[in-house]
């Protein structure tokens, strides 16, 4: 078994399987909400916060203030912020397996659930290819708005509001349609995942 991990894939493979899995599958920088702004640690701790309010809110209305009712905020708040970042705002990952014992492709997408997007014959994978694609701003007073806050905050975020080159790697198949399994701003990591997966699947 070779295994191969960064921090933005890892690639595990044998003589009949290759596994890859990665969170880059979308060649989008995401919403002027930027990670540096409004992540999933954020949001957890956002949920967590609601939830232990919502529970203070409805034991003063039924029993009146306790101090009681403070420590079971608390406990509330702190418990609950890893449940909601693990279980509800966790990371999404895209798992492309290549199976050649059964001589076929599967797409698997994790989240909150499994589920299994594809499974394609081996036979109907024609070629595999590395796309570029320019993500331009659209929203240039969110950019505006979201560089006001870092600055406040004395947190500036590199390359926010900049376009930026993605490099999608996509499977194509008999029908001429792709698959994108991978999508990065840096080539040199994609064509490394396409050398690797190219040479299993011999094409």
């Amino acid at each position: 078994m070779i295994e191969k991990e960064t921090g933005l894939y890892s690639l595990s493979k044998d003589e009949t399987r290759l596994v890859f899995r990665t969170a880059n599958f979308i060649a989008d920088q995401g919403s002027v909400l930027h990670s540096g702004v409004y992540n999933r640690e954020f949001s957890s701790w956002l949920a967590s916060f609601t939830f232990a309010g919502i529970a203070y809110f409805f034991l003063v209305m039924s029993f009146g203030k306790e101090i009681v009712f403070y420590a079971i905020f608390m406990v509330l708040f702190i418990g609950t912020f890893p449940l909601f970042r693990k279980y509800v705002f966790r990371e999404q990952f895209l798992e492309t397996v290549i199976d050649r014992a059964e001589a076929k492709v599967i797409i698997i997408r994790h989240g909150i659930r499994k589920k299994v997007l594809e499974t394609i014959p081996s036979a109907d994978i024609t070629g595999l290819w590395i796309d570029t694609q320019l993500t331009e701003i659209v929203n240039r007073d969110g950019v505006e708005f979201v560089q006001k806050i870092s600055a406040q905050h004395n947190a500036a975020i590199p390359g926010f509001g900049e376009e930026t080159i993605f490099y999608s790697l996509k499977l194509r198949r008999a029908d001429g349609t792709d698959r994108t399994i991978f999508a990065e701003r840096s080539m040199q990591d994609v064509i490394a995942v396409y050398d690797e997966i190219k040479e299993f699947l011999k094409i």
